[in-house]
C-alpha cells in the first residue's frame, strides 16, 4: 500500500547520514532500521492498536485502507479509518446494516452463551478454556458458569425439546464440559479478579455481561468438612445425580467442581 508518510521520514535522517558519515555505514544501518521498523509498525503494531480502539479488527483496519486508497487515492487513505468506523457504528445501531459490524467490528457476532454452546457442540473445549482463562481474570468461577455455560446448556437444552440434537450431540456436549470442568481444574489457584486486564475480545464481551459486583459473591458461605455432622463427613459427601438429560448432567459436573471450590465435596453419578 502506497504509505507515502514512511518515505518522507526516511529522507531526513538518509540525508543527515551522508552528510555526516564519509562512508556508507550509517547511510545502509539508517536505511536498514526504517526497512525493518517500518513495516513491522505499519503492518502489525499500528492495525493491533487501532484496531482496539476504533472498534475495528485489524484486519478490518488493513483492508479499509487497502478500498479507499485504490477508490480516492491518498485522500482515500487518510480517511479510510474514520469512513470505516463511521459503517461500523452504523451497522451497531441500523438493523439492516448489522453485516457492516459483523464485517468489520472487533466485537463477537454471537453472545457468549451462543459461542459456549457452539464450542460445545464442535467439541472444542480446549478453545472454550481458553476463553474462560481470560474471562476468569476479571469475572469469578460461579459467576462464569452462572452467566455464560449454563446460559449455553439452556440453548442445547432448548434444541433437545426441538428434537434438533440427537443423543451422540448430547454426548458430544456432555464430554466437552466435562474436559472443560477438567482444564479449568488444572489451573490451579486463582489469582482474584482484577478489572481490565481481557484482552480476547469474545472473553472480553462476556465479561461486560456480567455484573461487576462481587458482594454477592463475598456473602456465599464455605462449609469446612469439620463442621459438617459425622454421617456427612468424607471426601465427597454429596451425590449429584442428572435428572432428565445429559444437558443435566453437564450442569451437574460444574455444580461439583464449583462446591469442591467451597470446600464441600459432591461426585456426579451418570444413573439417570
Amino acid at each position: 500500500m502506497p504509505y507515502i508518510g514512511a518515505v518522507i521520514a526516511a529522507a531526513f535522517p538518509l540525508a543527515l547520514a551522508v552528510a555526516a558519515d564519509p562512508g556508507w555505514s550509517m547511510l545502509v544501518w539508517t536505511l536498514a532500521l526504517f526497512l525493518v521498523v517500518e513495516p513491522v509498525v505499519g503492518h502489525v503494531v499500528e492495525p493491533i492498536v487501532y484496531g482496539h480502539s476504533t472498534g475495528l479488527s485489524p484486519v478490518a483496519v488493513v483492508a479499509s485502507a487497502t478500498f479507499w486508497t485504490a477508490l480516492w487515492g491518498p485522500i482515500g487513505l487518510v480517511l479510510a479509518t474514520p469512513l470505516t468506523v463511521c459503517l461500523v457504528v452504523l451497522g451497531r445501531h441500523v438493523e439492516r446494516l448489522e453485516f457492516l459490524d459483523v464485517m468489520f467490528g472487533d466485537r463477537p457476532a454471537l453472545s457468549p452463551p451462543e459461542i459456549f454452546y457452539q464450542r460445545m457442540l464442535a467439541g472444542d473445549p480446549t478453545e472454550a478454556a481458553d476463553k474462560a482463562e481470560e474471562f476468569l481474570k476479571e469475572r469469578s468461577l460461579a459467576s462464569y458458569y452462572d452467566e455464560v455455560a449454563l446460559k449455553g446448556l439452556q440453548l442445547a437444552q432448548a434444541d433437545a425439546n426441538r428434537g434438533v440434537l440427537s443423543d451422540e450431540r448430547l454426548a458430544r456436549i456432555r464430554d466437552a464440559v466435562s474436559e472443560l470442568v477438567d482444564n479449568l481444574e488444572d489451573g490451579g489457584e486463582r489469582p482474584p479478579p482484577k478489572p481490565d486486564v481481557v484482552s480476547n475480545p469474545e472473553a472480553s464481551s462476556a465479561a461486560e455481561s456480567v455484573a461487576s459486583d462481587h458482594s454477592a459473591e463475598e456473602d456465599i458461605p464455605v462449609l469446612l468438612p469439620e463442621n459438617l455432622p459425622p454421617e456427612w463427613q468424607g471426601d465427597a459427601p454429596v451425590l449429584c445425580i442428572a435428572a432428565r438429560s445429559l444437558i443435566d448432567e453437564a450442569a451437574a459436573i460444574m455444580l461439583s467442581q464449583l462446591a469442591a471450590a467451597m470446600a464441600l465435596g459432591m461426585s456426579t453419578s451418570d444413573n439417570h
